[in-house]
């Protein structure tokens, strides 16, 4: 199987549960208006753009290049964001406090951390291979 397709198979995977926003569509009213802007970012960045663009890589268009890049550069933001939260919290990197502490400090940390190896590494394919194409793009122009 190519990394392509790969990519694509986990760029779909990380965008399902963006896409699980659209079920709190119907209680955005009771919502504050700054939780409103994040639901729908991960709707848009993480769920419509992950999908589509996980399709779209998958088939090889170059769309799905972009849209995958847009997700997975959503998604590291998101998690230095999320370190950035948990640190100011008062996390302690040890593996009693973080067992003791799972559901505030634990799980965030572990998905956030898992979240940035995924995907630093997709987003270093996906530039390389964006760029690539466009070198030989303007070579072939040049000729």
């Amino acid at each position: 199987m190519k990394k392509r397709r790969i990519i694509g198979l986990i760029t779909i995977l990380a965008g399902l549960p963006g896409l699980g926003g659209f079920w709190l569509i119907g209680q955005l009213d009771n919502f504050p208006l700054m939780a409103t802007v994040i639901v729908f970012n991960a709707i848009f960045f993480r769920g419509l753009c992950g999908a589509v663009g996980g399709i779209l890589i998958w088939r090889g268009s170059k769309w799905g290049y972009y849209l995958t890049l847009i997700t997975w550069l959503y998604l590291i933001a998101v998690s230095i964001l999320t370190f950035n939260q948990l640190y100011n919290g008062g996390i302690v990197l040890s593996y009693g406090f973080l067992e003791e502490n799972y559901s505030s400090f634990g799980r965030p940390f572990l998905m956030s951390l898992f979240k940035m190896l995924l995907g630093i590494p997709i987003v270093h394919y996906v530039l390389n291979d964006l760029l690539k194409s466009q070198k030989t793009y303007e070579s072939v122009q040049s000729r």
